[in-house]
């Protein structure tokens, strides 16, 4: 695991709420340095970068208005959010003399997942050619990220991406395996037997479906799984 603080290039602005009580005139001598602010910011989410492992992890702390007079604080306090997320914010607070503000956070944790090749129009069976490799933001995404392009192989997307976005789980579904109108083998288990018959299927169906299904001469319909040879089981 590797992490770094982006200290400049941020286009980040603190927003900021200040709850600020004091008597009498702060000089400049008293008033707090935003450098101490962002370092206790950075120490506070230390262990944090540390603990995610696997990944490259990138911390951008928004920039503090140095307009802002607030008078030293000998000991600062930093409150974070409870979980890690792209963009939250930190609470920095000084007891004596009172006074607080908010620092919005910028996260990040690279990681290296499967990417669009090119770009990919949707309800398209995925190949080899259309599928990569790149640095993927792990905050950034809803989740479902694939690190092995073979997870993604032969499956349908259910919607376009443009050449670099990740390939992500939920977008993805199986291929048709049955489809309505076709003749099928039906296999019937129990414990002591394997039966198998013809069946016509009754609706279209991935593999781990359960489709409804017609036994030809009985006119007979149950319900049966797809399976992955293009077949249908069902237990009894």
């Amino acid at each position: 695991m590797a992490y770094r603080h982006l200290r400049s290039g941020t286009t980040l602005v603190a927003a900021i709420t200040i709850l600020f009580t004091s008597t009498g005139v702060v000089s400049a001598e008293d008033i707090q340095d935003p450098v101490a602010i962002r370092t206790a910011i950075e120490v506070a989410m230390a262990p944090r970068l540390a603990a995610m492992r696997e990944m490259t992890a990138e911390l951008a702390v928004g920039a503090i208005d140095t307009r802002l007079r607030l008078p030293a604080c000998p000991s600062i306090e930093v409150t974070l959010p409870p979980n890690n997320a792209a963009a939250m914010s930190a609470k920095v607070s000084c007891t004596t003399p009172a006074w607080s503000l908010y620092v919005p956070l910028r996260l990040h944790a690279w990681v290296d997942a499967v990417v669009a090749a090119t770009a990919l129009a949707p309800n398209m069976a995925l190949r080899a050619g259309d599928l990569s490799r790149g640095r993927v933001d792990a905050l950034a995404s809803n989740g479902g990220l694939l690190t092995d392009p073979k997870q993604a192989e032969g499956k349908i997307l259910r919607a376009g991406l443009p050449m670099g976005a990740p390939i992500l789980s939920p977008l993805l579904e199986l291929p048709i395996a049955v489809r309505r109108g076709q003749k099928v083998v039906l296999t019937l288990v129990d414990r002591t037997m394997t039966i198998r018959a013809t069946a016509l299927a009754l609706e279209d169906g991935r593999v781990g479906d359960s489709i409804a299904v017609q036994n030809p001469d009985s006119h007979r319909t149950m319900h049966a799984t797809v399976a992955r040879d293009g077949g249908v089981e069902m237990k009894f």
